[in-house]
């Protein structure tokens, strides 16, 4: 018998469909409707596609802030330089860190270093957790500024 996934790898699964389709609008290939309609496709489990969906919708509603964070965090480095895949990984991340409360941050940052450790760079790991836990430690500060 088929052991079903834990609610855990659920929500990676989700992270992982969300930055890819934020990787993909990122370089021109699809628009919101229909990243949400892939979402909707890829994910089947309604509690998945739900928080695929809100992670998504966050994400996308707070581009421009979550780009000006990372802009201000990595100061060294130009956001539109960055590998697309790991851009929008910690778009993502971010987002979830900044306007999602009800996930720990550890929690978020764990799956984002997985994610990009499995679909990037050697090095990715490493810059993602070194980027996601300067926009933890300064999280307060950036709500506070919305």
């Amino acid at each position: 018998m088929k052991r079903q996934p834990t609610l855990g790898q659920r929500k990676n699964k989700a992270r992982e469909v969300v930055t890819k389709i934020l990787y993909e609008m990122d370089l021109g290939g699809l628009d919101a409707d229909e990243a949400r309609h892939r979402i909707e496709r890829k994910l089947r489990r309604r509690d998945t596609r739900q928080f695929a969906l809100k992670l998504f919708e966050t994400t996308f509603a707070n581009i421009e802030t979550i780009d000006a964070v990372l802009r201000e965090i990595v100061t060294n480095w130009d956001v539109e330089r960055m590998a697309a895949f790991d851009r929008n990984l910690l778009r993502m991340a971010t987002a979830e860190i900044v306007f999602l409360e009800d996930i720990p941050e550890r929690v978020t940052i764990n799956e984002a270093i997985e994610i990009a450790k499995r679909f990037s760079t050697e090095n990715s790991g490493r810059f993602v957790n070194g980027i996601l836990d300067k926009v933890a430690r300064i999280r307060s500060e950036i709500r506070h500024n919305l």
